[in-house]
Parts: structure tokens; sequence; C-alpha cells
């Protein structure tokens, strides 16, 4: 049996944050990860951009100034065209500046493209250089249990099935399989207004799940390179499919091709293994009708690059000792009386047209409370699965702000061990402040920053 201080499955961005904080305060670290890489959905499912959000520093600003001087790894993004009937899609390119607080701003912060395996290999040189013991290739299978605690978990990888022993485990799964595996509490879809007095949720319960989606790239034809259109998917209507596409710019010129409405969330989970196929050919379909009905802009592009899995923005959802809602989001930050902030975040309620979607006033804060369950004394949960309301997750899903909470996850993990769900969040606060998360609007939102200039757009 191999035992560690801390566990972590999954290498999203959640996990990769708890992995390489928790490391680098010490502890004896293990990272499980499925896949063969690191980053998750801001990765090898396609989104390989990070959206504009308040409060991304720590971890996600050190990866960006580490691939800063490598060419073609990383680059702010400025908007060039915005959505319109005529042209059903947002893009944006390349920007010259590269100071990274002009991405700390939902409202008038730049996104920032990255290369994705490029993204993958510095994740794994930061968790290198902390000391964790990284095991790709790996999935979870099942846990032992006595009575509160987690005391071990069954993992299975090419060579058989091993167990792996551990004072405290970080469930940064995405579909929270740890803490469900555990019996923690869950919640999957909307909630009713009598649920947690949300203003704006629906009257009945429903499970409306943010919209998915199967990214790929393009590039330009080469000279005398002739444009060869897709054939129409079979068994695909073409007046089903929504073109309506988000394109971010890669620093080589290529594109990333997010389409938004080809997939709905309860689909994408009704479908389950079937689904990538499903939205693969959807995929096909879309950048048919771009390279046919748009070709004034299209047709001198080639599609080089599927995403080898499908971006899924929500699923299970633990209901943990603090549930992050909309009254939250709505307060902002200097409203909000809780005192176990971990992070800021920005970015709208948003749920891709599965939904109606509004701005907010301004950034919130995410107590630390929304990691932990009720029912484990020796878990956290630091991903998207995190204790977050439907409307809550529709704002706060993004990849850098879950890497700012698993970057308080592991910390929290390495300073309490096995009391950490007795922590004290003065002094969580205070260390995480030290390591570069900042809490407060004058360094970590750039609304609140008079001497940083945003990157003009297309408006």
């Amino acid at each position: 049996m191999n035992t560690y201080d801390i566990c972590i499955v999954g290498g999203g961005s959640g996990g990769f944050g708890a992995a390489c904080a928790a490391a680098r305060h010490g502890a004896n670290v293990i990272l499980i990860e499925a896949g063969y890489g690191l980053g998750g959905t801001s990765t090898y499912a396609g989104v390989n951009n990070y959206e504009p959000v308040a409060g991304a520093t720590g971890l996600p600003q050190e990866l960006y100034e580490y691939l800063l001087p490598t060419p073609n790894a990383i680059a702010l993004q400025k908007k060039v065209v915005k959505y319109s009937p005529e042209r059903p899609w947002g893009k944006y390119e390349c920007a010259t500046e590269t100071d990274y607080r002009l991405s700390l701003s939902r409202k008038t912060g730049t996104a920032i493209t990255f290369e994705p395996e490029l993204m993958d290999n510095a994740m794994q040189h930061f968790l290198k250089e902390a000391g964790c013991t990284l095991h790709l290739q790996t999935r979870f299978m099942d846990l032992q249990l006595n009575g509160n605690q987690i005391t071990s978990i069954t993992v299975q990888d090419a060579q058989g099935t091993h167990t792996i022993q551990a004072t405290v485990f970080i469930d940064a799964t995405a579909n929270i399989y740890l803490a469900r595996a555990a019996g923690c509490q869950s919640a999957i879809g909307t909630e009713t207004p009598d649920t947690y007095d949300e203003p704006s949720a629906p009257d009945k319960p429903e499970i409306t799940l943010n919209n998915a989606s199967l990214c790929y790239r393009i590039a330009p034809l080469k000279p005398g390179e002739e444009p060869n259109v897709p054939p129409i998917p079979i068994d695909i209507d073409l007046d089903k499919i929504r073109p309506v596409t988000s394109i971010r710019t890669y620093p080589n010129g290529d594109l990333n091709m997010n389409p938004l409405h080809t997939m709905t969330g309860l689909e994408a989970y009704e479908l389950g293994d079937r689904a990538y196929a499903v939205a693969h050919k959807r995929m096909q379909a879309h950048w048919h009708i771009l390279q046919t009905r748009y070709g004034f802009e299209f047709s001198p592009w080639k599609m080089t690059w599927t995403s080898p899995f499908l971006g899924i923005r929500e699923t299970h959802r633990l209901v943990g000792q603090y549930v992050l809602r909309e009254q939250d989001l709505m307060a902002t930050l200097a409203n909000q009386s809780h005192d176990d902030i971990i992070a800021i975040a920005d970015h709208a309620i948003d749920f891709h047209g599965a939904r109606p979607s509004s701005a907010l006033p301004g950034p919130y804060g995410i107590p630390f409370r929304c990691l932990l369950p009720k029912e484990i004394q020796n878990l956290l949960v630091a991903c998207r699965g995190a204790s977050f309301s439907s409307i809550g997750a529709s704002s706060c899903r993004l990849s850098r702000t879950m890497m700012v909470l698993g970057q308080a996850a592991g910390t929290a993990a390495a300073l309490f061990g096995k009391h950490v769900h007795n922590f004290n969040a003065k002094q969580l606060r205070k260390q995480l402040q030290k390591d570069g998360v900042v809490l407060d609007l004058e360094t970590g939102y750039l609304d609140a920053m008079p001497h940083i200039q945003p990157i003009p757009d297309c408006s």
C-alpha cells in the first residue's frame, strides 16, 4: 500500500492547483489522472483559452509568466468581431500587450489563448519541481471508509489495481466521483426558489445543464492548397445546427473554434459514453455550415485537430458546508460577510442559451466552505463540482477560478492536515496572499486599477 499525506484525484485545473500548492508546502502528495495529460477541459477538451475573470492570480498567473517567453505558447487576446446575425461568431486575435493584469475582469478584460500541449508540459514541470508524485492514465475505482473518514482508495492503471492511503483526499474529478462514492450529498440540474431562495431560480425543478462543446482547430490553407469542404454527416439536419461560435486565435495564428450550441448539457448527460460520437457529427456539420454559408470568412481554412474529449460545463455538484448561490454573486465582495473567502470572481451568470443569463454588478468572493463536504472530514472538493448552486456554478466554473480554488484546497490540506475541516480562515487567507492569490479588488480586478488601461476591442 502506498501512503501519502494528500491524495488528489483528477488532474484538471483544480487538481493541478491543489497538487502543486500542497507539494510546495512540504506535503507528500500524489495526483492521479485518468487521462494522458494535465489541464482537463482547458487542454484536452479543446477549451484552450482562459476567459477573462477577476481574481485569477496565484498559480494561473505563474503559468502565464512561465510560458510567456516561449514562442507561440501563450498570448492575450483582443476582440475583433462581435456576434451578429450576419456573422454568428465572436472572434479574438492575439494582442501585442503582455500584462497579465489585463485579463482580470469579465467586463473590460481580455482572454488568454495557449497551446494545450505546452500548457500541459508547464503544469507537469511545476509538479515535478514541487516534488509531487504524478500518475497519469490511472483511474479511481473505489474507496474505503472508516466512519466519517476515507482511509484509502483503489485505483487502476495498465499494471493493475493499487491501493493509496492518505491523510487527506481532494476530489477534483469534475463529476465528483470520489465525493459521491463516499456518500456525500450532491445535486444536478437547477434548483427551485424554495431551495436557496434564489430570485431567478425556475419555479419547477428541472435538469437543465449548461451546454457542452466539442472544440476543434482550423489552420490557413497553404499556397496552392485546395479547400476541402467536409460532407454532411449522415443523420444530421443542418437546419438544426446553430453556427454560433466563440473563436480564439492561437499564438501561431491558427483558430480555436468553440461551437456553443451544438449539444445541450442534458443531452450530453443522457447520452453518456455516446455523447462524444454524436457531438462529433454535429461538429463536422458545424464546420460544413461555416465553410459553405460563410465562405467569405472560412473557405481559406482547413480543420486540423478535434479535441479528444467533449467539453462539459456542468454535471454533479456537491451540497457542502456552504453553497455558493445567486445572492453571493449579486451581493459583490463588499457586501459579503464570509470570513473564509479564498478566491474572487466576476464572470456573468452564463448558461450559453440553456437558460437566461445576466451580468453581475461586480466581483464576489467564494468561501472555503464550498470545498468542504458535510459528511466526510478528510475530503475536499476542488473543481466545478464543488458546492455551488446551478446559478452559482454557471458563473464560477472557469478554469482559472477552479485552479485558484485548487490552490486553496491544497494549501489548506498541507497546513491543517487531518484537521482541515477545522481550518483557521485567517491563517489560510494570509498564506494564500503570500503565495500570490489576491483577495482584494485593487490588485485582483482590472476595473479597480486606474493605472491599467484595458485593451480596446472592435467596439
